[in-house]
């Protein structure tokens, strides 16, 4: 009997969703890649052609991080990554933060994920705290089901 991955894999590659697939892969697996308190403060954003984009909640993490970029490399590279370049952006840990702040009902990592992602490239703070606050409302309000 074949391996279901045996049979996915060439569907996957031929759809052009390859590098979607791992990134959603690394991010379910990140805070297993990396312990605390590395995990905490990176975050991957992108993969491109082998390349990952990591967002960074500060600049003196991203400092930190320029030294031990071959250590992490070698972590990633069951996931194909062959190179990282690090950025300053929101990461998973921090947005559940500021979430989860802003109202005693919590929102599921999926949404989270969601909203730091459709969020991300918007470069007008004010519109971009508008829009998460509407979405965070709207998720927040949603019925079970929808």
């Amino acid at each position: 009997m074949l391996k279901t991955e045996s049979i996915l894999r060439p569907i996957i590659r031929n759809l052009g969703i390859e590098e979607g697939v791992r990134l959603s892969r690394l991010k379910k697996n990140w805070h297993s890649i990396f312990d605390k308190p590395i995990s905490l403060h990176i975050f991957p954003s992108k993969i491109s052609q082998g390349k990952l984009i990591v967002n960074v909640d500060s600049p003196l993490w991203l400092q930190q991080l320029s030294y031990y970029k071959k250590d992490i490399l070698e972590k990633l590279k069951a996931y194909g990554i062959k190179d990282i370049y690090f950025r300053i952006g929101r990461t998973h840990h921090s947005k559940k933060t500021v979430i989860q702040s802003r109202d005693t009902k919590e929102l599921s990592s999926d949404d989270i994920l969601f909203i730091a992602e459709l969020t991300g490239p918007i470069e007008d703070v004010t519109l971009k705290d508008t829009i998460q606050r509407a979405l965070e409302k709207s998720l927040r309000t949603r019925k079970p089901g929808r």
